[in-house]
């Protein structure tokens, strides 16, 4: 009979959605609120998850979005309250879901994991739009770390879709081993999607091919 691996046994790698400026203008800019109330949610668990040895994968959106005339590379930055660290992983994409024609999933699995956490913005569009989209993928929203236009978005999406407390994170990063494909038997470490290097070699980014 198959095992399915109860949540507090799963493989997670935090997955950060849109965590980007461009975002915050109109007709979102008041979404401000939920950014100052979750972000630093998303930053801490980010750095839990580093110290575990676990994956943090930052997903940009790119290209034009609401109220956006034109392409202002400072928009396109990240938000400053959440560090990112060397060896942190970036995939890019051009829809909603995360997943679509993006390798994330490739990424997720070289990291030697079976699930996604998912945080960032806008909860009830591209955080739910990757979660429904996760293609043989468990995925969990963490409670606390999504960014909503309106906090009864917030709310509704923690009872509709699967989620990680703050204590989930806690136990599941205190008692399951991650280790990505290659590194038991010959030292190697995953980087991006396409292969393996030495421990000592820097970390590169994914990103979808050309």
């Amino acid at each position: 009979m198959l095992k399915i691996p109860q949540k507090k046994d799963r493989k997670i790698a935090l997955v950060i959605i849109d965590a980007q400026e461009k975002f915050f203008v109109e007709p979102f800019e008041h979404a401000a609120e939920s950014r100052a109330l979750h972000a630093g949610t998303i930053d801490r668990v980010a750095k839990m998850f580093r110290a575990a040895g676990r994956p943090v994968v930052f997903v940009h959106y790119d290209g034009y979005t609401h109220g956006m005339s034109e392409i202002d590379p400072e928009k396109e930055r990240l938000f400053p309250e959440i560090e990112v660290a060397r060896g942190d992983i970036h995939v890019h994409k051009y829809h909603m879901n995360s997943f679509k024609n993006t390798v994330l999933e490739d990424v997720v699995r070289a990291a030697g994991c079976d699930s996604v956490l998912l945080a960032g913005a806008f909860t009830q569009y591209c955080v739910m739009s990757t979660y429904f989209g996760a293609p043989n993928l468990s995925a969990y929203l963490l409670e606390g770390g999504t960014i909503a236009n309106e906090e009864k978005y917030n709310e509704a999406a923690y009872v509709v879709c699967n989620t990680f407390t703050m204590e989930d994170v806690e136990e599941n990063l205190r008692a399951v081993k991650v280790v990505p494909r290659g590194n038991d038997q010959d030292g190697l470490r995953v980087v991006g999607l396409f292969g393996f290097e030495p421990k000592s070699a820097a970390p590169k980014a994914a990103s979808i091919p050309s």
